[in-house]
């Protein structure tokens, strides 16, 4: 059959399961860092990725190095610490792919005090990119509660 048209070979589907196995990285990634802002500043800033932004509603700033970012979640963290703040956990949070390598992650931020009450919640919208050390955060939006981007 020597006149028949060469086929290609057929090109994969994407597959559902590694967007899935993607989104459970990328949650970890923002639970851990959650998790490390109660406990560890410097191992909260090794979440980001370098440059980072920080988009609040007064001011918008560039982190070119993990210490600009560290540097970022004392002053932040110092601030609560006033307040009675011990830890923040995630809540409601929504996974969007981009693309393969780049993700927006949407969440509420739960603040606790040390007597384990609440301090006042926060929205938040993370832009995160997959590079060689994998998942970092390389964006973050103080986001309105009522505007978090839908999950995929």
């Amino acid at each position: 059959q020597g006149d028949r048209p060469a086929q290609l070979p057929p090109q994969p589907m994407p597959q559902p399961v590694q967007a899935e196995n993607e989104k459970e990285a990328i949650q970890q990634v923002v639970s851990g860092y959650y998790d490390a802002l109660g406990r560890d500043l410097t191992e909260a800033a090794s979440f980001y990725g370098e440059p980072a932004m920080i988009v609040l509603p007064t001011d918008v700033l560039a982190l070119n190095k993990r210490a600009d970012v560290e540097a970022f979640l004392t002053k932040l963290v110092s601030g609560f610490k006033p307040l009675g703040f011990s830890h923040a956990k995630v809540s409601d949070s929504r996974i969007k792919m981009l693309s393969e390598t780049t993700a927006i992650y949407s969440t509420v931020a739960i603040r606790y005090k040390t007597d384990g009450s609440e301090l006042p919640r926060g929205g938040f919208t993370y832009l995160l990119h997959k590079g060689p050390s994998g998942w970092k955060i390389h964006e973050l939006i103080a986001t309105d509660m009522d505007k978090l981007v839908s999950a995929d």
